[in-house]
């Protein structure tokens, strides 16, 4: 027992120095480009990854429903497509992590981060993966500690958030012990606004905070807006202010990565927005309209409490096939293509049936590519690489800017 105390001592020490040996390091690495690769993804399959412009994939989700042990929706599924990414990744010097959680996969954490003996079941299976596949660390993907995310995951506002810190500090503990210290990477997807407590504690663990900077404006909200704006009127969530929030409430600039959108989100409007062409006008309320084909009633099967629906989702790539977009940067009749200099990003609109889409595209991509490394920032995290289009115009204009970035940009 003396002795076993003794190791766990030495190595939450050891953990601690390699942290702050990575706050030091940190700066000096090159821009990571992080892409999910959504397990559900049939069309585009692992071969069509193009891994010479990421530095991380995230294998998306293992889900928590039911206990504190994650599973694959399809395990067979899931064992095929990470062996092979893993392989694939490895080649090109990428690192893999499968990611933990998700919108509709986080109901069970609140329970899991609770006790040791939850998290030790929780830390021994993301031991088991790193093992079997040679994954490169864990993500996970809590939304959210301390608040309702999908409407049926266990929430305690009070001790989720300390609870979360404790997790993560047994699992770096356990990481560092089996594979040494710092050799696997734990990555945390957060919301926009960062916690009230425990984020200094958590940036000593970390190896990165990815912002989920997307979801800002959608359907739900009052009036249409920006999926995703790199800089909104004040008093209202941005990229930017998302990013300095996280920053002012202790995580290192050099651990932040902002997220990318490949999709957009549309609503109904209820005047022609070409009128005016302002981003901010009234939408018909408790109305989704159908995003793009793939878009069909969904109805989530661990959380039927929630009433199903439409999304309202267009992929990139679906703009361009479904002729909405006639080429990355222009729209097709009857749609019109709007430019938002506030928020830096771009809209459609169809003035006959009132449909508003909120996008990004290359050029709103290469913008938000460029902030975050003119705020040394970590780098940028896109959600999902499977909605590019088949010439991976995002990706690549992504790419671009991190080749050409510049004081002026």
């Amino acid at each position: 027992m003396i002795l076993n105390l003794f190791l766990g001592a030495v190595i939450g020490v050891a953990s601690l120095v390699g942290a702050a040996n990575a706050v030091i390091s940190g700066a000096d690495k090159k821009p990571v480009v992080i892409g999910y690769y959504p397990n559900w993804s049939d069309r585009f399959t692992v071969t069509k990854i193009d891994f010479s412009k990421f530095t991380h994939i995230h294998y998306a989700f293992a889900i928590m429903a039911n206990g504190p042990v994650p599973v694959w929706g399809n395990p067979q599924k899931a064992n095929a497509q990470l062996t092979k990414l893993v392989t694939m990744a490895h080649k090109h010097k990428v690192k893999v992590l499968p990611s933990i959680g998700g919108w509709t996969g986080s109901i069970t954490f609140s329970s899991t981060a609770k006790s040791q003996k939850s998290r030790k079941e929780f830390i021994d299976w993301n031991i088991s993966v790193m093992k079997r596949y040679k994954t490169d660390g864990i993500d996970i993907d809590w939304e959210y500690p301390g608040r309702q995310g999908e409407g049926c995951n266990e929430v305690n506002e009070e001790h989720d958030v300390k609870n979360f810190l404790t997790l993560l500090k047994e699992l770096r503990q356990a990481m560092d012990g089996e594979f040494g210290v710092g050799k696997k990477e734990i990555s945390a997807a957060v919301y926009i606004h960062p916690f009230n407590s425990s984020v200094p504690e958590m940036a000593k663990i970390l190896d990165r905070a990815n912002i989920m900077t997307y979801d800002i404006n959608g359907p739900w909200s009052l009036r249409t807006g920006a999926n995703a704006p790199l800089y909104a009127p004040r008093g209202q969530d941005s990229v930017d202010s998302s990013v300095n929030a996280w920053i002012e409430a202790g995580m290192p600039r050099h651990k932040i990565a902002v997220g990318l959108a490949l999709y957009g989100r549309s609503a109904i409007a209820k005047v022609n927005m070409l009128r005016t062409k302002k981003i901010n006008q009234n939408q018909v309320q408790g109305q989704i309209s159908q995003g793009d084909k793939t878009d069909v009633f969904f109805q989530s099967s661990f959380c039927p409490l929630i009433p199903g629906g439409l999304s309202g989702t267009w992929r990139f790539h679906s703009l361009l096939s479904q002729h909405v977009l006639k080429s990355p940067l222009e729209a097709n009749k009857p749609w019109a293509r709007v430019w938002d200099a506030v928020t830096s990003t771009p809209w459609l609109f169809n003035s006959k049936t009132k449909i508003f889409i909120s996008y990004d595209d290359p050029r709103s991509l290469a913008l938000k590519t460029c902030y975050a490394l003119q705020k040394n920032l970590a780098g940028v995290m896109i959600w999902s690489i499977d909605q590019d289009s088949k010439g991976n115009d995002l990706l690549n204009a992504i790419h671009n800017s991190i080749k050409t970035t510049n004081a002026s940009c």
